[in-house]
């Protein structure tokens, strides 16, 4: 049945057909409640009516709603209206790449770009499970810009484990969906899909192969004048060498071509990442200075030789060249950037070693990535915590991602570790315009690992013109090597230590401590494990203040002796002045030498804004507080801390609109409806407080929240609730024992002010971390003309 423009589907109008295959008929449609173009695939009504053929198109569905990646369609959504079956997609502009393959191949340039793209999407694709198996040039769409999209995983598989003994894939399910016929497309099928056998990425490979030959010369590689014969030419003929056909093309490429041509599957690449690589490796001059073995294919080894040889020079120098008098034709793979990009967000690497144990090492190289970026002086880069809401599950659209972190450009890409190789490949997009802009892959020995990350960032730097400071390009030239037991041990530590519970934070802490016993002077590792026992302190779940403060200190202060360039050395240090010794000025010294290193981290400028607010310099807290709402938008935290600079000078509807904004970021999160009830305390409407702390305590908060509410039912006169809250308190605490600064809140709500100031004298003897807030909190007001009070806070540094 074909479809009239005009014709109605739900929310579609059909505006036009756009083609026609073996899975239906696809139209340009409009959606009338976005008011978006999209295109239509519509299931045949005789194929809707085959339980078999219905399940391959819910099966296409699946497929393509799992991946998310700038050169695959896009997939809205699977719908039926008056009857039909359909599928909403991405409308893609563009032509088709057979349409665009001229006599004679394309020019290097173009060739090598698209190849790569690709490659990319198949990276992508068989990173979710999917194997393509009906990949060929008619699926493969060319937009305007020159952007690769591919279409039609209509034949997808998503990969499963074969019952033990299988000898052959879901031939019988799948290929003869009609009896006698196999499916697929016979030009750019792989020898098993021919053969009916097991089948897995690797038939995507050949098929890619097939591809690029095409591309390169204008021909295909296996001809026949009928299926059958053309079937046995895949099976049985070797292709005309490309060199004759194109003696320009590098050899490289020709290594790539003939490797994905392999009969053999178990000859071909292990995996579409290695293939992304020796493409990337290509395009960028790479895949010429290395070794080849005696059969004339890549060896297995990722490592490459660092000189390239007189002929791979004279290679690139005629490829320059020819592509010099073709540079109107075609687009290169580094496409121009179309505006200055001073802003970036590296979004979560994907983890392709098909191991989710490994999630913790690829999460852990996106923070290293992030954190080496950050520290170039002239870029603003989004904090990891913020690009992390990124991860997994659908991502929206790059140009929606760039628009909440309010950035000119994102990274994205993989991590791959194999022994003791890393491999890191990434993309550069131009977020605003949804171009990418250049692709590469870095790999080096697991003890190089920051060499590694350092040449990655540099390059990076150098695509977005980004000009780096004596300082920036002396630190980037000077990583030391790093033990591979100990770097993954303080990765682990992270990886915990960023999902903050009592469990996790002591699973951070023997991470941390595993690796300080294999690497002593491990830096980052000293930095991890100060910041983990301060916060152990603070929330004091499993560990005192007293018992967290002498090893956080140790941690803190031997990680700036052995590297006074480490901002994040320098910012534990600050924090543990700030919040155990009460050191306003050597804190603030300590953050000043962290900005010089590093101006974009987001928790440094976060954590000075509380300590410039906890002294009354509230102007130059809310400036800190922006500048880490700028770098970490998406944190909760970050308008939590900024709300006190406002609420001390009772500016209430600039702190409500700070616990509002956090209260969006994270509807679950307790802190934003403590942050109302504290800020009522604050305005003297206790009473109004009580409902906000009631709802905090009942999202997962700790102990110090039932104190304030035992502070807020006491000053309002329920002393029988304060006093019940009390008890609840104790349940909650350390051993059942209340700290002395919730003891004290209590004590203050009940109007026992000789006890309250006793309690807090207590918690300055135990080291707690929250006397900070005694300086400016009207609570404590009452407390102000007792003598003992005044002298704890000149111990403070509270003058005043």
């Amino acid at each position: 049945m074909t479809l009239a423009a005009g014709t109605r589907l739900g929310l579609y109008e059909i505006t036009a057909p756009l083609g026609k295959g073996g899975m239906g008929e696809v139209y340009r449609a409009t959606d009338t409640k976005l008011g978006r173009e999209v295109a239509l695939k519509v299931l045949p009504a005789e194929m809707a009516a085959s339980p078999e053929l219905f399940e391959r198109f819910r099966r296409e569905a699946r497929a393509l709603a799992a991946l998310d990646h700038p050169n695959i369609v896009t997939v809205y959504s699977v719908e039926e209206a008056e009857g039909i079956h359909f599928l909403t997609m991405q409308l893609v502009e563009g032509e088709s790449l057979d349409r665009l393959v001229p006599e004679g191949g394309m020019p290097i340039g173009q060739l090598l770009s698209l190849a790569t793209a690709l490659a990319d999407a198949l990276v992508a694709a068989h990173g979710k499970g999917i194997v393509h198996r009906d990949l060929k040039p008619g699926n493969v769409m060319v937009t305007q810009d020159g952007r690769v999209k591919v279409l039609d995983f209509g034949l997808a598989k998503v990969a499963a484990p074969e019952p033990r003994g299988q000898k052959e894939s879901e031939l019988s399910t799948a290929m003869r969906t009609r009896e006698g016929v196999v499916m697929g497309t016979v030009p750019y099928m792989s020898p098993e899909q021919l053969r009916g056998r097991a089948m897995d990425h690797r038939t995507d490979m050949f098929s890619l192969g097939v591809i690029v030959y095409e591309m390169a010369t204008g021909r295909r590689p296996f001809a026949g004048e009928s299926a059958a014969e053309l079937g046995s030419a895949i099976l049985r003929d070797v292709p005309p060498p490309l060199a004759n056909l194109r003696p320009d093309l590098p050899a490289g490429l020709t290594r790539v071509v003939n490797r994905c041509l392999e009969k053999d599957p178990a000859a071909r690449f292990s995996s579409m990442q290695d293939v992304h690589g020796e493409l990337s490796a290509v395009s960028t001059g790479g895949a010429d200075r290395r070794n080849v073995s005696s059969q004339g294919h890549a060896p297995r080894s990722w490592s490459r030789a660092l000189v390239p040889t007189i002929a791979g020079i004279a290679i690139l120098l005629g490829a320059a060249a020819y592509l010099v008098n073709r540079l109107p034709v075609w687009r290169t793979q580094k496409a121009p950037i179309q505006h200055q990009i001073r802003s970036i967000a590296v979004l979560p690497l994907d983890n392709y070693s098909g191991d989710p144990n490994q999630e913790y090492f690829a999460e852990g190289m996106t923070d290293e990535l992030t954190a080496d970026l950050a520290r170039i002086s002239r870029l603003r880069v989004i904090s990891r915590g913020s690009a992390m809401q990124f991860k997994g599950g659908q991502r929206p659209p790059t140009p929606e991602i760039a628009k909440v972190l309010d950035v000119d450009a994102v990274v994205e890409g993989s991590v791959l570790r194999a022994d003791d190789r890393v491999r890191i490949t990434v993309q550069l997009i131009d977020a605003r315009a949804d171009r990418h802009l250049w692709a590469n892959s870095f790999e080096r020995s697991s003890r190089d690992i920051l060499a590694l990350q350092d040449e990655l960032t540099s390059a990076i730097a150098r695509e977005i013109h980004v000009q780096l400071t004596p300082a920036d390009e002396s630190r980037l030239g000077s990583a030391p090597e790093v033990n591979p037991e100990a770097y993954d041990a303080y990765l682990k530590g992270r990886y915990f230590f960023n999902r903050p519970s009592d469990e996790n934070l002591q699973k951070a802490i023997a991470r941390f401590e595993d690796a300080i016993a294999i690497s002593p002077d491990f830096v980052p590792a000293l930095s991890g494990l100060s910041d983990a026992y301060l916060w152990a302190g603070y929330n004091e779940g499993f560990l005192t203040a007293s018992e967290a403060r002498p090893k956080a200190k140790e941690a803190a202060e031997k990680a700036v002796e052995l590297d006074d360039s480490s901002a994040e050395a320098h910012t534990s240090l600050a924090v543990f002045k700030l919040f155990y010794e009460y050191d306003w000025a050597g804190a603030e010294v300590e953050f000043r030498r962290a900005f010089e290193l590093n101006p974009n981290y987001a928790y440094a400028h976060d954590q000075f804004a509380l300590g410039l607010a906890f002294q009354g310099r509230f102007d130059e807290s809310v400036a800190e507080s922006q500048r880490a709402a700028e770098l970490d938008p998406l944190n909760p935290q970050v308008p939590i801390d900024a709300l006190f600079a406002f609420a001390w000078q009772e500016d209430y509807t600039a702190a409500r609109e700070q616990a509002r904004r956090s209260a969006e970021l994270d509807p679950t999160y307790f802190f934003p409806p403590l942050a109302y009830g504290w800020i009522d305390i604050q305005a003297g409407n206790v009473q109004e407080a009580i409902p906000h702390i009631e709802k905090a305590k009942t999202m997962g908060a700790p102990p110090f929240v039932g104190a304030w509410l035992a502070y807020a039912y006491g000053a309002s006169g329920d002393r029988a609730r304060a006093l019940q809250e009390l008890e609840e308190v104790k349940r909650m605490s350390l051993g059942g024992s209340v700290t002395a600064f919730n003891l004290a809140l209590v004590s203050l709500g009940l109007g026992d002010h000789g006890r309250a100031v006793s309690y807090l004298e207590q918690a300055y003897a135990s080291d707690s971390e929250w006397l900070g807030w005694l300086g400016r909190d009207r609570a404590f007001d009452p407390l102000r003309s007792d003598a003992r009070f005044v002298a704890l806070m000149k111990t403070l540094g509270f003058e005043e």
